[in-house]
């Protein structure tokens, strides 16, 4: 298991807080704890084996430690009593010196919290690949195919929070349901399976459909249900329907036959043939 150090600490906590010795050591018990559920419920066996291996100065190191801090941080920090400046914070140590306000302290836990986000994204896009993509871990971190690294990074918007993170959720939710309804579980599963693999052929095949999806989820947040009858829906139609060796799992399920059910024809040639008079 790496070891995480005071100056990890330091440099994971978001711009502006620079810690002092004493919050280190009260904060160092949540790290340790924080470190092993991330080994456990994210990492599993295949990531800690590239955490641990791979060099200080990568990404996937990086961000893991920058996780694991900023988590521990949040699990604690109100409990002590953090006095804030402009260059960082401490704990009180005397009566004369009175502790942080709670709108400080709020505004700092908003900016940790969309740090730690951010830190994940990080770490889950960097830990894509074809051995920890087909573990439990990377099931439950990797759940739709609109991610979190593509909301806060993808499309070039730095002003997102935590909360519209949040906000978020039930537009990805439905979304995606709807997806499945009209592409099958089957297909969108192995597309996501794809991803979490980092599949480079499979991905260069569904990269169109990923990123499309992704627009469908943006449109479902502003304009709901009426996304499916967008023109950008009916695009997504066309490439699965228009595509059958890259969507070869869809024309096998239920999804493709209830997309494809002929509608009754009341023909004197039909054994259903209905006599009107």
């Amino acid at each position: 298991m790496i070891a995480i150090l005071k100056e990890d600490f330091e440099r994971s906590l978001p711009v502006g807080a620079s810690a002092h010795d004493e919050v280190f050591e009260a904060v160092y018990p949540a790290i340790e704890a924080a470190l092993n559920n991330y080994y456990d419920m994210l990492l599993g066996e295949p990531g800690a084996q590239r955490v641990e291996s791979t060099d200080e100065s990568e990404p996937l190191k990086y961000y893991f430690k920058m996780l694991v801090c900023v988590d521990a941080f949040l699990s604690v920090f109100r409990q002590l009593d953090l006095v804030l400046t402009s260059t960082g914070f401490g704990i009180v140590s005397n009566d004369t010196i009175s502790p942080a306000s709670k709108q400080r302290v709020d505004a700092l836990e908003a900016q940790l919290r969309t740090a730690q986000c951010r830190a994940r994204a990080m770490v889950v896009q960097q830990l894509r690949s074809e051995e920890w993509g087909v573990t439990e871990q990377a099931q439950n971190f990797v759940r739709h195919i609109y991610t979190e690294h593509y909301f806060f990074f993808a499309q070039g918007i730095q002003s997102r929070s935590y909360k519209d993170w949040e906000a978020m959720q039930r537009a990805i939710s439905e979304a995606e349901e709807q997806l499945r309804v009209r592409f099958s579980d089957e297909q969108i599963d192995d597309v996501l399976k794809a991803y979490r693999c980092k599949d480079k052929k499979n991905m260069a095949e569904y990269g169109g459909f990923v990123q499309l999806a992704r627009d469908f989820v943006d449109l479902w947040a502003a304009d709901g249900d009426g996304a499916l009858h967008s023109a950008l829906f009916r695009r997504m139609e066309r490439l699965v329907e228009g595509n059958p060796e890259t969507f070869c799992i869809y024309p096998t399920t239920t999804a493709y036959s209830s997309a494809h059910m002929l509608t009754f024809s009341n023909k004197k040639e039909s054994s259903a043939f209905l006599f009107n008079g």
